[in-house]
């Protein structure tokens, strides 16, 4: 992944020890920074239609991450780049700031208030427990099992300074699926997946402002293996901890 994610990126401002005052104009700089050229990888899922690449079911990514199991691989990782005496702290601090439970007004609101508090909400919204995509075909899925949405889906050419590739549902009153924005990761290239979705596309457009405010959902594929794993925290550790880019 050569492109550092917002949500992830801002994760460090607290971890290296950065001033966390001003939580606006940083995140306001973030999306500026965030208008560099897409990936390779991006550009070509987008010619080739993102969607149909990426087809798979899918659990949330941070409750996996999380697991005591991997927490070796997080040390590992996260101990050449913040030290060994910080490692423990780092690594709890980096799943922390991307497991809030709070977005939208609420969360920004908070995180004017208290700056050091700031963190994302990474987790699926809606009552999905797992998605299935397939081919066009995006579907939804509580934790029976139990359909929650299913939709078809056409691309957008819809431009935006945060790279996202948007969908729009084919199906009338699709309510809060009506809309997907993905970031340009998969499983090939980044380990993971990163999207958006709601009722309304402006809804979309902005990490930091309107109703899903500090909310990116964050997805890893459900037959994910220990390489995969390996990979996702050590990605992960690296782009949020390293200073080169």
């Amino acid at each position: 992944m050569k492109k550092k994610f917002v949500a992830f990126a801002l994760c460090l401002l607290s971890v290296a020890g950065c001033a966390s005052q001003q939580l606006a104009a940083a995140a306001s700089s973030a999306e500026e920074q965030d208008t560099e050229a897409s990936t390779t990888e991006g550009q070509e899922a987008v010619s080739e239609d993102y969607l149909k690449g990426i087809s798979g079911t899918y659990v949330e990514l941070f409750p996996e991450l999380s697991k005591e199991e991997y927490r070796d691989i997080w040390i590992d990782a996260v101990t050449p780049l913040a030290g060994e005496e910080n490692a423990e702290t780092t690594t709890d601090m980096l799943l922390g700031m991307c497991m809030a439970e709070v977005y939208g007004p609420e969360a920004a609101e908070k995180y004017e208030a208290d700056p050091g508090s700031m963190a994302f909400d990474c987790y699926f919204l809606g009552g999905v427990d797992k998605f299935v995509m397939d081919g066009d075909t995006i579907t939804g899925l509580d934790e029976q099992g139990q359909e929650v949405f299913s939709h078809t889906y056409k691309q957008l050419e819809e431009e935006n300074e945060n790279d996202f590739i948007f969908y729009q549902s084919e199906d009338a009153d699709s309510g809060e699926f009506t809309y997907f924005a993905f970031s340009p990761d998969t499983m090939e290239t980044t380990y993971h997946l990163e999207f958006r979705y709601a009722e309304e596309l402006e809804d979309l457009q902005s990490w930091f402002e309107g109703n899903y405010a500090y909310w990116n959902a964050a997805a890893i594929a459900e037959d994910y293996d220990q390489e995969t794993m390996q990979n996702v925290i050590e990605l992960f550790a690296t782009e949020n901890l390293s200073d080169s880019e």
